[in-house]
């Protein structure tokens, strides 16, 4: 169900915003909250109708619910985190610290939890929407691929190999922001708030928001060397690619 109509006659924004989930109060709110603000608002209420969506058109933003009447929201954020125009963002009753880590290590961008505060959800939407259109609009200078730890990190081409032995692991978009911001200030000492500025979008950082972290200890995992850790750990401060 779009609801394009509506939006069109906002001037605040035409950023797309998909939203996937099967309470239709809820998507009616959703829908209703970023309308007002100038979002374009396309609605599913099951998995097979937001795939259908996708396969038509690109979304600044998706609003993914867990709990799927035809299957798990989780199997939908694992899809969308290989499209880097794209910001993921669950929206479920699932809070658990497990299921936050979980969909944040599938490639999520951002994990709000129902029931949720309308001006902090609508800021967190439009935060990430800003980050991905100037993503894309931004032609940057800096290189497009880094060696490190015997990897070579093909910026525009989203893939990070081994020429050793040919291993090319899979990195989902916000691991691969943390990577690339890290390389673009090799050398300097980035805070979680620095990085999570990249990642997320700038805003205020919930202190208790471990999601770099959790990116960080990803990337660890999939790109172990035999030296040190590819990413060093800076106590009280943050972190470091040398």
């Amino acid at each position: 169900m779009t609801r394009q109509d509506k939006s069109s006659t906002h001037g605040k924004s035409q950023s797309s915003v998909l939203v996937l989930e099967d309470d239709p109060s809820i998507r009616e709110i959703i829908a209703t909250l970023l309308e007002d603000e100038g979002f374009a608002v396309s609605c599913a209420g099951h998995l097979a109708e937001a795939y259908t969506l996708i396969e038509r058109q690109s979304f600044t933003v998706a609003l993914v619910d867990l709990r799927l009447s035809d299957g798990d929201g989780l199997d939908f954020v694992r899809m969308l985190a290989d499209k880097p125009s794209t910001a993921v963002v669950v929206v479920s009753g699932r809070g658990t610290s497990m299921d936050r880590v979980v969909g944040i290590e599938l490639g999520a961008d951002d994990y709000i939890v129902k029931p949720f505060e309308a001006r902090e959800f609508v800021a967190r939407v439009k935060r990430h929407a800003r980050r991905v259109s100037s993503a894309v609009s931004v032609v940057t200078e800096a290189p497009t691929t880094y060696q490190v730890a015997g990897w070579t990190v093909d910026i525009a081409g989203r893939s990070v190999t081994r020429a050793s032995d040919k291993k090319s692991p899979y990195l989902s978009e916000p691991e691969f922001r943390t990577l690339q911001v890290l390389l673009e200030r090799r050398g300097q000492v980035l805070s979680r708030d620095d990085i999570y500025n990249f990642v997320v979008g700038a805003g205020h950082r919930d202190p208790l928001d471990r999601r770099i972290d959790v990116h960080v200890s990803s990337i660890r995992r999939k790109l172990r060397s035999d030296n040190e850790p590819i990413i060093r750990t800076v106590h009280r401060v943050g972190y470091v690619i040398d």
